[in-house]
């Protein structure tokens, strides 16, 4: 099968793959899934991620209605900034900290995209959207470990609750059925990967000042 054949979402699968399986292992999801990351940490991450994500998605709504790529894709209930300000007030913290320099990279790419490429803001979407998949599992473990039974303060974990896998299919066969030309699955796998490689490097801020 050719590379204009293969279906986009089998190709950011198979593409990330790699960095996917190192980012499910590092210091601060294994944490997570553990269920030792405390709620002070939490917050913690919550304040560095909230910065990335806003940007994102105000990148995505100012290109949304001209893009037909991201029209199609990214819905309203996808922007990940109001369920991140819904935590940040749970928690009492802050909203305006400095961002590490992981945050800032992350900016920086976004910044880029934003100015250049709104293929690229689909493809750091694409992935912080199917982080989804996994961060539902996360927040269940998390709300064991910290004695809770809804989704208070969880939000911006687990944005969609028992929907996240019917809405995943349905972001993916939209995703597939987009008109995409070999040169811009391409793109979409590489900026993909850009993505994995940011959020790492994000984590890697955060185990630091853990440790």
């Amino acid at each position: 099968m050719s590379t204009t054949d293969r279906p986009m979402s089998q190709m950011m699968k198979e593409g990330c793959a790699d960095l996917h399986e190192r980012a499910e292992h590092a210091k601060v999801p294994s944490r997570m899934v553990a269920g030792e990351m405390t709620r002070d940490e939490f917050a913690a991450m919550l304040q560095q991620d909230a910065i990335w994500n806003k940007a994102l998605d105000a990148a995505i709504l100012e290109h949304r209605d001209a893009n037909p790529y991201l029209k199609a894709l990214v819905e309203d209930i996808q922007l990940q900034g109001p369920y991140y300000d819904e935590d940040l007030t749970h928690y009492g913290v802050p909203a305006d900290v400095e961002p590490t320099p992981g945050v800032k990279a992350m900016l920086d790419t976004i910044e880029e995209a934003r100015q250049s490429s709104p293929l690229t803001l689909l493809g750091l979407h694409y992935v912080r959207e199917g982080a989804n998949n996994g961060n539902h599992y996360v927040a269940k473990k998390l709300r064991g470990a910290w004695g809770i039974e809804n989704d208070t303060g969880l939000r911006s974990l687990d944005p969609y609750g028992n929907n996240q896998r019917p809405l995943w299919e349905k972001f993916k066969v939209t995703l597939d059925a987009q008109p995409f030309t070999a040169e811009e699955k391409d793109q979409m796998v590489q900026s993909g990967r850009v993505m994995f490689e940011r959020v790492m490097a994000i984590h890697e801020d955060l185990a630091g000042a853990t440790a």
